[in-house]
């Protein structure tokens, strides 16, 4: 059934973004002074999972780089203060900083380049050390496309001497509305699958049932043909989309729980063992696996996790949405 899988891999960039092309004017209209070997501005991208925020922004940087742009991709949930600096001092095009250069060295490092140069930071709501946004804004070669989910969370990760960035564009992501996620799906279809395996009609249940998320869209019809596979048919059946919602979710849950920090994955256990949990049961569990970090720190976590659909508040308290689902085990990380 399938001619190329991986391209309906949640990473797999495609080459066109129906449905985003006023977001991508919006965003191309801010960093188009990079392109001319000038500074440009920053931009946030709000939104909900799934509606294209990560791939609108490295679509639009990979044909930036024709034009001599780089960039670096942060995912904020999974990187220190440390790590994020160290990794866009390495894929600047300027002239590498010294392997044993300090956290604060790479900061002054970074902002001391005359060069265009774009990063993306995405999962700001996760980010543990808003410093980094302070070491990053003082950078005046430096574009940021800064992800959230929320306004509000996004925005409050901003430390006060760093206030440029509050004042840098907005621009809103809306759910896909049909037509978009169906041309999405379809392109997704013709280059991933046979023809024939899925048909217009099934194509159009999963484009009801995902609420304008690209994301889930694209997880059910891959979940569709593994069901199909699995059950030894030639094309997709109606029972095989019937399943596949389930299974979707069940993907998305795990990739997103995978995409998190060590800290994330404490508090989620802590919540899965040891759930229904208050906030303050939360925190000492947490402790007990070994989290370090402030009872406040334990709230943000939880935010995110809430945030994923990976766990839920009840009246007896925090319990996680899918019981079988467990955190992948990680050492601390040593900076």
């Amino acid at each position: 059934m399938y001619v190329e899988p991986d391209k309906l891999n949640e990473n797999y960039l495609p080459n066109a973004m129906p449905g985003r092309e006023p977001e991508l004017q919006r965003i191309s209209d801010v960093l188009e002074p990079a392109t001319a070997g000038e500074p440009a501005g920053s931009v946030w991208e709000i939104g909900p999972s799934g509606v294209g925020k990560t791939s609108t922004a490295k679509f639009l940087l990979d044909e930036a780089q024709e034009w001599g742009v780089g960039h670096e991709y942060v995912a904020c949930t999974s990187q220190t203060r440390y790590q994020a600096l160290r990794d866009i001092a390495d894929a600047h095009p300027a002239p590498i900083a010294k392997p044993s250069a300090s956290t604060d060295q790479l900061a002054d490092w970074i902002a001391g380049r005359e060069q265009p140069f774009v990063v993306i930071l995405d999962e700001i709501g996760g980010l543990d050390e808003p410093e980094l946004l302070a070491d990053l804004a003082r950078a005046e070669w430096l574009s940021l496309i800064l992800i959230g989910h929320r306004r509000s969370n996004a925005l409050g990760q901003v430390p006060d001497h760093a206030d440029r960035l509050r004042f840098a564009e907005i621009v809103e992501f809306d759910p896909y509305d049909g037509a978009a996620l169906f041309d999405i799906l379809d392109a997704r279809r013709e280059v991933a699958l046979q023809r024939g395996v899925v048909d217009d009609a099934q194509l159009e249940r999963i484009v009801a049932e995902a609420g304008g998320s690209a994301r889930f869209g694209v997880q059910a019809l891959r979940s569709a043909v593994d069901l199909a596979l699995d059950r030894g048919h030639t094309e997709v059946l109606e029972q095989d989309v019937d399943d596949c919602f389930a299974r979707a979710n069940e993907r998305i849950r795990r990739q997103q729980l995978e995409s998190l920090g060590r800290d994330h994955h404490l508090v989620y256990r802590a919540i899965r063992e040891h759930g229904p949990a208050s906030p303050g049961a939360i925190y000492e569990h947490y402790e007990e696996l070994g989290g370090t970090n402030s009872r406040q720190a334990t709230v943000k976590y939880r935010k995110k996790l809430d945030e994923y659909d990976l766990i839920e508040q009840t009246v007896d308290g925090w319990v996680a949405v899918d019981e079988t689902l467990r955190a992948p085990r990680r050492e601390q990380r040593v900076v």
